[in-house]
């Protein structure tokens, strides 16, 4: 069965139609959300008039890639914004995490949605970005440190040998299903090459497995956001009525109504976001209730007085402060990892060495008031990892440009010695 048999075993005619049309002929859409820490939405217009606003997602914006090279330019680098499709934003914002939740996102790399999903909860409350690959996960981890993101715990684990000990511990789960992959035919055409309906059914016993987990660790009254970027039904909707068979306990969540929705008669609480209707390159989307009454879990931080001065300088009071395997971390509240393999508990501050050194995550994560300004020359050379002179008093400082942190340098007998992540350095256009 080729791709145009499988939709159309589903579809109307003039819905399979349209579909197959706007993925052949159709122009691929781009877009980003905007890190409000660091740029307002106006500012960001202002800047770049010809943007257009998404229409559900707040600070996101599509845009046309010919005509503006987000993606390689300093606010990029700064991490002023992330590039997600617009379609792929929609589960995050179905799902409504908020300040006081705490959220797994079980397959979360390159990291979009779990991004989403902290600005959401404005740097608030915990998210636990897992991917079970690690280097996938150390990717997203260095995405988080671009993003300067305070309340994103990056980890790398199998759940199947570890969901217990986090029985009913989430309020909100974001499963991102690992799939075929269809939606993504119009940006990447070697997708089309690489579609087969045996892959497609490969891949529900693994989505099951993972619904299947999730649903181990949510709370009573938790949420389950399920989402592939596939087009085929029997990884959306004949997945979530394999899982309503077996949980006949749960509640599907109406999606709210819109021309922009496409709905499967067979589960109308559903929505596919379709390249024909949706300004974006197509996801499903499903939400989900576990019966009972949610109840949050009290915040709790963990104090550490060895580093007050430090906490204080930076202004990190009332977050929890924890040393953890050789680092010094700051989330916005405690969670216990004992039984995770992390990469990343929050803010990473500085490592536990005989010299101290402050780490660039902490200067993606504070606003501009804890920096010195420097010119464009001295941020286009400090991006490509040189340093200048200046006059401050010897010590460390974080440097920013145009009201963006770049990150720290270390002021030497007048010279700015550099500290920028020899990884990330680049020559700016």
């Amino acid at each position: 069965m080729d791709f145009s048999q499988s939709i159309r075993e589903y579809l109307p005619e003039t819905e399979a139609t349209a579909l197959k049309d706007a993925i052949n002929n159709g122009e691929a859409t781009h877009a980003l959300i905007l890190n409000p820490k660091k740029m307002g939405d106006e500012e960001f217009v202002k800047r770049y008039p010809h943007v257009r606003k998404h229409p559900f997602v707040d600070h996101a914006f599509l845009y046309r890639k010919e005509e503006y090279g987000f993606g390689t330019d300093i606010l990029y680098e700064d991490g002023a914004y992330s590039i997600e499709d617009a379609a792929a934003m929609m589960p995050v914002r179905f799902l409504s995490p908020d300040g006081d939740d705490i959220v797994l996102d079980i397959c979360a790399a390159p990291g979009g949605k779990s991004i989403a999903a902290s600005i959401a909860m404005n740097d608030e409350g915990v998210i636990v970005s897992n991917d079970i690959s690690y280097p996938r996960a150390k990717a997203m981890s260095q995405n988080v440190e671009r993003m300067g993101r305070g309340d994103i715990i990056v980890a790398s684990n199998d759940f199947v040998f570890s969901h217990i000990h986090f029985a009913n511990a989430f309020d909100k789960i974001i499963v991102d299903a690992p799939c075929s992959g269809s939606a993504m035919m119009r940006k990447n055409p070697q997708s089309r090459l690489d579609w087969r309906y045996e892959k497609v059914k490969s891949c529900l016993k693994r989505q099951l497995e993972i619904l299947e987990l999730s649903y181990s660790m949510l709370k009573e009254g938790g949420t389950i956001s399920y989402s592939t970027c596939s087009f085929n039904k029997e990884e959306d909707t004949d997945v979530m009525l394999a899982f309503k068979a077996k949980h006949p306990e749960i509640e599907f969540v109406k999606l709210p109504e819109s021309d922009m929705f496409y709905r499967d008669p067979a589960l109308p609480e559903a929505v596919y976001l379709f390249p024909h209707r949706f300004p974006g390159e197509g996801q499903y989307v499903c939400l989900f209730k576990k019966p009972g009454v949610l109840v949050k879990t009290k915040k709790t931080v963990i104090a550490n007085d060895r580093y007050k001065d430090f906490i204080k300088e930076y202004g990190l009071e009332g977050r929890s402060n924890e040393t953890m395997r050789g680092k010094f971390y700051s989330l916005y509240r405690h969670f216990d990892v004992s039984h995770l393999n992390i990469l990343r508990y929050g803010v990473k501050l500085f490592e536990m060495r005989d010299i101290f050194i402050p780490d660039h995550h902490l200067s993606h994560f504070l606003t501009p008031d804890y920096a010195k300004p420097i010119t464009y020359a001295e941020a286009k050379a400090y991006i490509h990892g040189e340093t200048f002179p200046c006059d401050w008093p010897d010590g460390f400082y974080i440097v920013s440009y145009d009201n963006q942190n770049l990150g720290f340098v270390k002021a030497t007998q007048g010279v700015a010695k550099n500290h920028y992540p020899k990884g990330l350095r680049m020559e700016l256009r």
